[in-house]
């Protein structure tokens, strides 16, 4: 309903209000989802083309949501994922994070795993065999294994050196799953901004889960100390995109044992992020020879105590060395622009 009632013109005017907002926040690139339900996922074709034309230093990444390979490669995507149609279960939120062991209000549900083992190995055996790169949704410890099964597979049946591929929240994990993570250098896109989260507040998740499980909940810092790369993300629109938030939670994490350091944390809000795209040679770190992307922040984050991150203010965005400008142009010359020029995407 949603998709078939948004203008397209009103909709690239939406993304180009979203770009500022996230430039706003300090943000210089963003890992968008994309096909999410328009006829033909036009919304693929159309963010692409918008990634191509956005203005100021800013970049766009499309993630195409499906199981089919076809809605990157027919659309030169060099990646695939999401969640969506690459959802691998549910969340915690309605209860169908696929779990081992049951929720603990209901001891009946163990959650839903939306695909067979078969269907999972079968889409990470053709997307890594085409040359792209792999992110599927994963909250629940089953489905986590079962992601971390799928490109095990694709890996033993086509080994590529530098894939990385990727396991999108990992909230609840194994010790085998992690280890296969580790072994096979996959990296994990998380969200320490679910901890304590409004919408699932640590009183409902501990009521569901348990408090063991609840307290090993996206476990960054595990991952971290096993050497696999993490990058902080929003998980938009379940959260704000905002990096300040993802600062104050990884240092301040309620579970003192999963807490990062604030140089630790810098880096998977930045350099992470960036490397999780092949992005990191051109950006992610102020280093000579790269492009001058920065933030001015109203303090200096290794200084001040760890319970004043929450009220750090990005005072200036400077992408390509440059203060960044908001948004402009029509819709006609930016999907042209997108369409015909070149760019990132």
């Amino acid at each position: 309903y949603i998709t078939n009632s948004v203008a397209i013109p009103e909709l690239v005017r939406s993304m180009q209000k979203a770009v500022d907002f996230e430039a706003g926040r300090g943000i210089g690139m963003v890992h968008t989802v994309s096909g999410v339900g328009f006829p033909g996922d036009l919304d693929i074709s159309l963010e692409k083309w918008f990634a191509k034309s956005v203005k100021s230093g800013f970049q766009i990444r499309v993630f195409p949501q499906s199981m089919d390979i076809s809605a990157a490669t027919k659309r030169k995507l060099p990646r695939i994922g999401g969640c969506f149609r690459c959802a691998l279960d549910g969340c915690f939120g309605s209860q169908d994070a696929a779990l081992y062991e049951p929720y603990a209000n209901d001891p009946s549900n163990y959650g839903v795993l939306y695909y067979t083992d078969e269907q999972v190995i079968e889409f990470c055996k053709a997307a890594n065999r085409a040359g792209l790169q792999i992110e599927m949704h994963a909250i629940g410890d089953r489905a986590f294994d079962q992601a971390c099964r799928g490109i095990k597979a694709a890996l033993d049946d086509f080994p590529r050196e530098d894939h990385r591929h990727g396991i999108i929240h990992a909230c609840l994990t194994t010790e085998w799953g992690r280890h296969v993570c580790m072994d096979y250098k996959i990296q994990l896109p998380m969200q320490v901004a679910f901890d304590n989260w409004p919408q699932e507040p640590a009183e409902y998740i501990e009521e569901i889960l348990g408090k063991e499980r609840a307290s090993g909940l996206n476990p960054a810092r595990t991952f971290t100390d096993l050497g696999c790369v993490v990058s902080f993300s929003s998980d938009g629109p379940c959260t704000a995109p905002d990096p300040i938030v993802w600062l104050d939670k990884a240092v301040s994490y309620s579970n003192p044992e999963l807490r990062m350091t604030i140089r630790e944390a810098l880096r998977m809000s930045t350099y992470n992020g960036y490397w999780t795209t092949f992005d990191e040679k051109e950006r992610g770190s102020l280093e000579p020879g790269k492009v001058a992307d920065m933030v001015v922040l109203s303090a200096d984050p290794y200084e001040i105590p760890a319970q004043e991150l929450k009220d750090l203010k990005v005072e200036q965005t400077i992408l390509g060395g440059k203060p960044y400008a908001k948004q402009k142009g029509g819709f006609v010359p930016t999907v042209l622009k997108g369409m015909l020029g070149s760019g990132n995407f």
